[in-house]
This record gives C-alpha cells, structure tokens and sequence, in this order.
C-alpha cells in the first residue's frame, strides 16, 4: 500500500488523475487506475526493501500480466466506456533510507490479444 501511494503521488504530480485503487474482479486486481486526457493507464505496483534486483518492475511475470490484462478488460466493460488509448505501465518502488524510490515504465507490455 505504501508503495501504491508513492506511485500514486509520482503520478498525480505529473498531471494524472487516478480513477481507481486497487480495483478487483474475479479475474483479478489492478493496483492503479490512472487517466491524462483520453488515455487510460493500469499500473502494476511492484515494491522492494533490498536492493537484490535493479528493480522490482522486473518481477512482472507473463502470468501476472495476463490477470492484469483480464482485469483491466472487466474495469473497462464495467466502466462502461472505452477511451482512445490505453496502455499497462509497471512501477518499481524502492526504499532507501525511508523514502520511496520509483522506476516508472511506460507501456511496459501488451498483452497477449490485446485491444
């Protein structure tokens, strides 16, 4: 959760709105919900307190992004409205000496079949 808020917080700086937290369905959670414009954004939140990865971004598997992607499908169906674009972003967060440290990536997969 600390880690959601951090990346929250990175985000809501550079100008996005969240629209959701932690948003679950059968299929799945989707730890962030963001949009910009007519963009939409789902964001895996991935945290680590020691520095054995570069990044913990890098523990997204394939099996996580495909529930993410069933998920995100569902948020969708259940917002009821499809926007212009949309992208799956990870974020790492690190901690060092108490303060979050975020690595932010960008369409950092798409999914299988996807959209």
């Amino acid at each position: 959760m600390a880690g959601e808020s951090a990346v929250a917080a990175y985000l809501e700086a550079r100008g996005f709105l969240v629209e959701a937290r932690n948003w679950r369905c059968r299929t799945g959670e989707i730890d962030l919900v963001v949009t910009e414009g007519d963009l939409i954004a789902f964001v895996e939140v991935r945290s680590a307190t020691t520095d054995f990865l570069d990044s913990p971004a890098l523990t997204v598997t394939h099996g996580k992004q495909r529930r993410v992607s069933r998920a995100a499908d569902a948020y969708l169906q259940a917002r009821g409205r499809i926007p212009d674009r949309i992208r799956f972003d990870v974020a790492g967060v690190s901690w060092r000496d108490g303060q979050p440290q975020v690595a932010y990536f960008e369409n950092a997969f798409v999914p299988t079949g996807a959209y």
